[in-house]
């Protein structure tokens, strides 16, 4: 008996694995790139308003989004360390969080 692992067995079910963990991180970086987006076009807006309440309340807004969008990328880069891969310099490049505003 040969000690390789069958094609449709335990080799089927890790490429099975890898593919599932690959798509995950895809979908996350798709999900974090588009709320990247909006906090982008929140931050603008926040900046282009007067010192006001209702400013108050979005630069609260953003703050929140900004802290989400900061675990989410927290969250990706955890996952890419499950699979094995330690270099983070595209991650951090690709998906800036904003910095925070007054």
């Amino acid at each position: 008996m040969s000690g390789k692992a069958p094609i449709g067995g335990a080799l089927a079910i890790e490429v099975a694995l890898k593919a599932e963990a690959a798509n995950s991180l895809k979908a996350l970086g798709h999900r974090l790139d588009r709320q990247l987006t909006e906090l982008k076009q929140l931050g603008e807006q926040v900046r282009a308003m007067a010192p006001s309440p209702a400013r108050d309340k979005r630069l609260a807004e953003y703050e929140e989004k900004r802290r989400d969008a900061e675990y989410r990328k927290w969250t990706l880069i955890v996952q890419r360390e499950a699979m094995g891969l330690f270099n983070h310099e595209d991650v951090e490049e690709i998906y800036r969080v904003p910095p925070k505003l007054r």
